[in-house]
């Protein structure tokens, strides 16, 4: 939009169609290891590894949801180039190329092979193991229309984020966007330890802050915009999830910590559901 955005998403009736051409691939970019990564980077990618195939995704109807906000927020077109960073199993990336009708598939860059192996044969995905900046410097600059984020940047090496987001910059084609994520439901979702949820919320940028950084390095226009919604998750779903782990925080909890809220969720909640709040904050920036 020429203008600017406004608040809130513009909705588009370009991906209602129901039918789309088949999604040729991006040429192959060369192998690069992952960014090396100090002793907590490498705990993430184990516990990404541990959580590879266990099932603990969204469900699909936020998934939709999801899919759908991006795909208005970055106001994505079937001829757009698209990268997801942190692209974990891949999953959203292929919604997004089936329900758009991308031309090309999206690529997917993830640290984790075992992440990406999930992945792998989805449609409308190319799958790319790397760290964030080893990748960005393998692209070339002003080659990618549309780059989104989703709940991975507080994975990123938090002082080189200028250095990532400037290097985002640089490959973004003029009129490009970038979509940020990040969960905004950690704090109610679980009864964490005392003051576990406040130690480790100071570890991460918050998405104002993130706004910020876009900004030093050059980006100029944003959104902000929310995805909520309260589901009634079955409980031995939710409590399964809990003890798989499925966000990386609770691989710093032990069991006997997991479980302990786990019965204060039971002691809350009578009956065979608990009402589980589903929050995103979108950051959308424009060059």
């Amino acid at each position: 939009s020429p203008g600017g955005l406004s608040h809130h998403c513009p909705h588009f009736s370009y991906f209602s169609n129901s039918f789309y051409s088949p999604i040729s691939p991006i040429p192959p970019i060369p192998p690069v290891p992952p960014s090396e990564m100090p002793v907590k980077g490498e705990a993430v990618l184990g516990h990404y590894a541990s959580i590879a195939g266990t099932g603990t995704e969204y469900d699909t109807e936020v998934e939709k949801e999801v899919v759908d906000t991006f795909i208005r927020c970055l106001e994505i077109l079937p001829h757009h180039h698209v990268v997801d960073l942190g692209a974990g199993s891949c999953l959203v990336a292929s919604a997004i190329a089936q329900r758009v009708g991308l031309r090309k598939a999206v690529l997917c860059v993830d640290p984790s092979q075992e992440m990406l192996d999930m992945g792998r044969g989805l449609p409308g995905v190319q799958t790319h193991c790397s760290g964030d900046m080893a990748w960005i410097n393998t692209m070339k600059e002003k080659s990618v229309d549309r780059i989104f984020i989703r709940q991975a940047v507080h994975h990123f090496d938090q002082e080189r984020l200028r250095d990532i987001f400037g290097g985002i910059l640089k490959m973004l084609k003029p009129g490009g966007k970038l979509c940020i994520s990040k969960r905004g439901d950690l704090e109610e979702m679980f009864d964490w330890p005392e003051g576990f949820y406040e130690e480790r919320s100071k570890e991460e940028i918050p998405i104002e802050g993130l706004r910020e950084i876009l900004r030093e390095v050059g980006f100029s226009k944003f959104m902000l915009t929310k995805h909520e919604k309260i589901v009634d998750t079955p409980k031995t779903e939710l409590y399964q999830q809990f003890r798989k782990r499925f966000i990386s925080w609770f691989s710093l909890l032990t069991d006997q910590e997991i479980e302990a809220g786990i019965d204060i969720l039971e002691s809350r909640h009578k009956g065979k559901t608990v009402p589980v709040l589903k929050r995103e904050n979108f950051l959308v920036a424009l060059i």
